[in-house]
């Protein structure tokens, strides 16, 4: 069978093949222990180049000297160039001024031109306010002086002309004044034209009013 060819193809395998097992807690080796030495040997330089003795960075650890001083690099020299931008910015700061302070100025500026313009406007409306008002007064006063002149005069005029009736002996003259004779009557009133003729009469005609007196 395919069995049987396989077995009688692989070698015999037998216990002696296999490692005995570590008593306790050794180790697990597989293959073939190597052997421990307690020396460890340089390493073969077949094939490399041998550095050459004068070399200073070819020794051992043990011939560095004690007191040989460890630099890392030379010193930066001081040429003042950190300073200098630093003067610069500050120069800069100091020559002009911040946004902020310009935003600030300029809005001060604007409210004082603002309240300059407020106060010029206000004195122009005051002024014209006053020129108004002085203006209303001349014309009330000039009015007033006016009115009273003329109440004046009507009454010096209303004295003279009762002084006149006074003296005049028609009375009749008097009577007519006070008696509105130019007045038509209406159709549903009395008809007076008799009585204002008989009045028109006696003014003109003095001596029938003596004659009726």
């Amino acid at each position: 069978s395919f069995s049987d060819c396989i077995q009688d193809a692989l070698p015999a395998i037998t216990m002696e093949d296999f490692a005995t097992p570590p008593e306790g807690d050794a180790p697990i080796i597989l293959g073939d222990a190597l052997p421990m030495d307690t020396d460890f040997a340089a390493p073969a330089t077949d094939g490399f180049a041998i550095p050459p003795s004068d070399d200073p960075f070819v020794g051992t650890i043990d011939e560095t000297p004690a007191d040989a001083p460890i630099v890392l690099g030379a010193a930066p020299v001081e040429t003042g160039q950190i300073e200098d931008v630093d003067e610069v910015e500050e120069s800069d700061l100091q020559s002009g001024p911040s946004p902020m302070q310009q935003w600030n100025e300029e809005w001060q500026n604007l409210l004082v031109e603002r309240k300059d313009a407020e106060n010029a406007k206000k004195a122009e409306l005051i002024a014209a306010a006053e020129e108004s008002m002085k203006n209303f007064q001349d014309q009330r006063e000039s009015k007033r002086e006016s009115k009273l002149s003329k109440n004046r005069s009507d009454e010096q005029e209303k004295l003279e002309a009762i002084e006149a009736d006074l003296e005049n002996d028609n009375s009749w003259q008097r009577v007519c004044k006070m008696v509105e004779l130019s007045h038509e009557s209406g159709e549903d009133s009395v008809d007076v034209k008799r009585m204002r003729d008989v009045m028109i009469l006696l003014k003109n005609e003095p001596s029938r009013a003596s004659v009726l007196a």
